[in-house]
């Protein structure tokens, strides 16, 4: 390699600096953070590989004698400063240090929710201290000029300065505690997610582990600087990090194994969920990117000290976190706008400072003189920035307003384009229009006069059941009707038939759901007559079913693309067509008798398109809230939700693996992985059943409190009410990110909680002034939100955790009671919270003690909380909140914002919808118990919020109205008729010859016979 040592050095400045950041970019979004343990080792043993792979060419790294010349280094001070000679047991220790600091790092990363942002950033004060202490050779500046220089009366008070700074410990200790604090808060300003951090987790001690890890981080820095800088040539300083990597890796794993030996209580919090090639691409590359960061920074040893390293590495991730936090600035996704702007300011001084006070004559290939005037430019535009952003911090219209008035001006356009259709021929022209031309399967003519007798408002909109049932176009009908046979054995299924015009069902009388299974034929039999013969699978279970790959489902969809979904364009025979057909292997009767939470997360993933959020992997951090996962569905509209289709959709919020019972609970029995048919009640957005009205157990036998209410909606408790009794068996994962949990954690929060609280601050929109149209995003207290808005919402009965029976009660850490009594009347609230079943593993392991019409779900609500369903809660005159991932037949009826209220999962805008109805004016006086002498003050202010009161009605009044239009049981049986009369033509082996015509077109065949 031809190159001068200042090429050289350059060269291995840019590729340290390269990989670092590589790796701070991408690491979040590779499978390996969801296994840390087995990745850690592998990536280390990887990073071992190619470090000894490059001692073999050493010869054409720069500084092949194992020195840099001795000008122009890029990282370097203006001479060589060489620590002291290493002693023996310095390697040892420095691999013993790596160890521990690995089992620190895992420890702290299993109570990732409890720890503190941006202890890291302070590691170059660390190794500034070594730096400091007595003892230590003094630091290399420019008292090295000659005597010249010094005598020279050209010099300006400029040049004396300039000296100062460049041999002055105070400007070196003040410029990196300027970076190592503008690091810390450009990286601790993201608001907390509301994953529990609970007093069993021991915030004391996980923060001390990251204080304890953060010295071990300097200790490994010095060490492996001291025994690198005095090794003779490139070649043995290569092998020696080589030594050190996989030395570390096998270490690593045999503590883990020890640790497992001697402590099998010890908690298990990743657990391995296999190797498939995209992990290990991941383990390859960013091994090699580990390797190529020491490999870059071990030739770099004798020309510099760690710190200068350090602090470059921690004054580029700092800025980059900090610039992208300013941006932000100006909305609901910062709102710490002078935090981030100081943040800023303070890296971009402290680096100026820095690199003439660490003697660093280039960064990379930029001159250090070109790099403080690029950090004044950076803190004029952040100043720009700032101020610009700053104007656009007040909203004059609120966002809830905004969509009311939205879905008030759709109302009449939806119905339009749901129900265009007045006359049967414009029906069928209209089919025909939405759905590419082919014609309404038989009998279409029959269902229409049994959708307009019942005085259906909906004709023409069932795209729900276009979406459900395509992909089995691309199936033939032969294999749909194997596959029904097959599914009919599994656990919780039970087989509905039709013969000759009548249905029935395959349960015993004595079957725990051949009542549901009941009302189901009942309603069948209302239209039975027009139906073809069939038999159908329905799921019993509150999970649905079925778990099919993206790339299947989407096979499958475009294979019935090309076939036009029975258009007449084409013409090919059935045979023809099956000849076609991917090879499919036959469903699988013996289904594994239980199936691994992961390996169901990742079941789960690879139902989203590839590029996807939730398919690239988990998202791990459950600390920190996850802006990215919200943003598709919440765009203009700050942090409240204006998307509600969006929010169901799991492709794009990888947190909600962390967020809900549903994923993180595997179900009793697996989910099938081919498509087959299933109907089912609901569904998530990754599940391919097939959705149709079917009461549940609870609904039939009137547990539930159907009754709606339509008493005044003025003369009601203007609070928002919720019970919920947990799951049959809680562990901790549903103690910590369990949605009821959350949700009663996040409104129970009071003043004498744990300031370590995740949920301690909320962020909310409050009036700015006494103008109500001027208002501003702001952190406030959650414990003052919680005492002056009216929640009503609490466990009416808890679950001891198994493996800790007193979990819960510190997991809460609010109130006097784990318990609240339901309500005798739940309803006399004016507003209604209704939430996603809790889902547990609680049922026997063994699917076999199933029989196929049992229920394999435990996540049916005790009745004893007496909670409204949402459908009770939609046609009484109260205001439902839902907040759910679930979706059933009538989700495409209902509007947000003009039928219910809907509510994210995560539950960060809560307060603020709440506040948004019921208001905070009024309410100052109530803060005297707090202790606050000055009133109900929000960050120093009252606040004055009118109530929303007529809006609340508003909704009430239209989503009741249409309720009582568009869910009636008549449209239930609407729906269904129009489930079976599509499906009865998919499972037909002349579908493709099929279809309603008209009778128009039957006398136009006539003539033309």
């Amino acid at each position: 390699m031809a190159s001068g040592a200042t090429g050289g050095s350059q060269l291995s400045a840019f590729c340290a600096v390269a990989s670092f950041l590589w790796l701070g970019h991408s690491i979040e979004s590779h499978q390996l953070i969801e296994q840390p343990r087995v990745s850690s080792i592998l990536v280390l043993l990887t990073a071992g590989a190619f470090s000894y792979a490059a001692s073999h060419f050493w010869q054409w790294l720069p500084g092949s004698n194992g020195r840099f010349d001795d000008e122009g280094g890029s990282l370097r001070p203006a001479s060589t400063s060489l620590p002291k000679r290493p002693r023996r047991y310095f390697l040892p220790v420095l691999i013993a240090a790596i160890i521990c600091r690995l089992e620190l790092f895992h420890r702290v990363t299993a109570d990732l929710q409890c720890s503190s942002p941006g202890v890291a950033a302070f590691l170059p004060l660390v190794i500034l201290f070594y730096e400091l202490l007595p003892g230590r050779r003094a630091r290399v500046g420019s008292s090295t000029k000659d005597s010249e220089d010094e005598n020279d009366l050209g010099r300006t008070t400029f040049d004396d300065v300039a000296d100062w700074v460049a041999e002055s410990k105070q400007s070196l200790t003040i410029s990196t505690l300027f970076i190592s604090v503008g690091a810390c808060l450009a990286s601790s300003q993201d608001m907390r997610s509301t994953y529990i951090c609970t007093s069993f987790d021991n915030t004391t001690l996980v923060r001390s582990l990251q204080w304890l890890g953060l010295l071990l981080d300097g200790v490994i820095v010095i060490l492996l600087w001291r025994v690198l800088a005095w090794a003779r040539t490139n070649k043995s300083r290569l092998i020696s990090v080589s030594v050190v990597f996989l030395a570390s890796a096998v270490g690593s794993g045999f503590l883990y194994t020890l640790l497992r030996m001697f402590l099998p209580s010890m908690p298990l919090s990743h657990h391995f969920k296999g190797i498939d090639a995209l992990f290990v691409f991941d383990v390859v590359t960013d091994g090699f990117a580990v390797a190529v960061l020491f490999v870059s920074a071990s030739l770099l040893t004798t020309e510099k000290t760690p710190l200068s390293l350090v602090g470059i590495f921690t004054f580029l991730s700092g800025l980059v976190v900090g610039w992208g936090k300013l941006k932000l600035t100006g909305g609901a996704e910062n709102t710490m706008h002078g935090v981030a702007y100081l943040a800023v300011v303070l890296i971009c001084l402290g680096t100026s400072i820095f690199v003439y006070a660490n003697n660093i004559q280039r960064v990379v290939l930029i001159h250090r003189t070109i790099l403080v005037a690029f950090m004044f430019i950076s803190i004029i535009a952040a100043t720009i920035v700032a101020i610009s952003n700053n104007r656009n911090d007040y909203l004059f219209e609120h966002p809830i307003e905004t969509m009311i008035f939205k879905a008030r001006t759709n109302a009449d356009r939806y119905l339009t384009h749901a129900a265009s259709s007045k006359s049967l021929p414009v029906a069928v022209n209209e089919y025909k229009a939405r759905y590419g031309g082919r014609d309404p399967p038989p009998k279409f003519d029959e269902w229409y006069k049994f959708a307009v007798d019942h005085k259906s408002p909906i004709i023409d909109d069932f795209d729900q059941v276009v979406h459900d049932i395509r992909p089995f176009w691309g199936i033939s009908p032969s294999k749909i009707r194997d596959d029904i046979q097959r599914v009919a054995k599994q656990p919780g299924i039970a087989l509905l038939k039709v013969a000759n015009g009548t249905a029935s069902h395959s349960l015993s009388r004595n079957s725990e759901n051949a009542m549901v299974m009941d009302e189901l034929v009942k309603m069948v039999n209302k239209f039975a007559q027009h139906l073809p013969d069939m038999d159908l699978p329905i799921n019993l279970d509150d999970r649905p079913r079925v778990l099919t790959p993206w790339e299947d489902v989407r096979r499958f969809t475009e294979k019935a693309k090309q076939k036009g979904f029975g258009n007449k364009l084409l013409t090919k025979r059935e045979d023809e067509t099956d000849q076609e057909e991917a090879p499919s292997q036959p469903l699988d009767i013996q289904q594994p008798s239980s199936i691994s939470v992961r390996k169901y997360q990742e079941l789960t993933a690879l139902t989203c398109p590839p590029g996807t959020a939730t398919r690239a992997g988990i998202h791990w951090d459950v600390r920190d809230f996850c802006l990215s996962c919200v943003r598709p569905h919440s765009r203009g509209s700050g942090i409240f939700l204006n998307d509600f289709a969006v929010s169901q959709s799991i492709c794009h919020q990888s947190d909600l693996f962390h967020l809900h019972s549903f994923f993180f609970t595997a179900p009793a029995v697996p989910p099938l992985r081919d498509l087959v048919p299933v109907f089912s009640r609901s569904k998530t957005s990754s599940y391919s059943d097939i959705l149709i009205p079917l009461p549940t157990l609870d609904e039939v036998l009137k547990k539930a409190n159907t009754q709606p209410d339509t008493s005044d909606f003025d003369m009601k408790t203007p609070a928002l009410y919720w019970r919920g009794a947990q799951a049959e068996q809680v562990d901790g994962e549903m103690l910590h990110g369990g949605q009821q949990e959350r949700l009663v954690h996040l409104v129970s929060v009071n003043s004498s909680s744990s300031s370590s609280s995740s949920s301690s601050e909320t962020l909310m929109l409050i009036p700015q002034n006494e103008v109500r149209s001027r208002a501003a995003y702001e952190r406030v207290p959650t414990s003052l939100l919680n005492f002056l808005l009216p929640f009503d919402i609490g466990f009416s009965s808890v679950t001891p955790s198994a493996s800790h029976p007193s979990e819960f009660t510190t997991t809460t850490t609010t109130t006097t009671t784990t318990t609240l009594p339901p309500s005798s009347n739940p309803l006399q609230n004016q507003y209604i919270l209704t939430l996603d079943p809790p889902f547990s593993s609680s049922l026997p392991s063994s699917s076999s003690s199933l029989s196929p019409g049992s229920s394999s779900s435990s996540s049916q609500s005790s009745p004893s909380s007496n909670q409204p369903t949402f459908l009770t809660t939609l046609r009484s005159t109260n205001l439902p909140f839902s907040s759910t991932l679930f979706s059933q037949w009538y989700t495409p009826r209902l509007q947000p914002y003009l039928h219910f209220i809907p509510v994210d999962i995560r539950f960060h805008a809560l307060h603020s919808t709440l506040a948004y109805f019921t208001g905070l004016k009024g309410k100052a006086s109530a803060a005297d118990r707090l202790g606050n002498t000055r009133g109900a003050m929000v960050n120093g202010r009252e606040v004055r919020l009118k109530a929303r009161a007529e809006e609340a009605k508003w909704i009430v009044e239209q989503g009741a109205k249409w309720a009582g239009k568009a869910l009636r049981k008549e449209d239930e049986e609407v729906y269904l008729f129009r489930v079976l009369v599509e499906w009865g033509r998919v499972i037909q082996d002349g579908r493709d010859d099929m279809g309603y015509v008209g009778e128009s077109r039957k006398e136009a065949k006539k003539v033309e016979g």
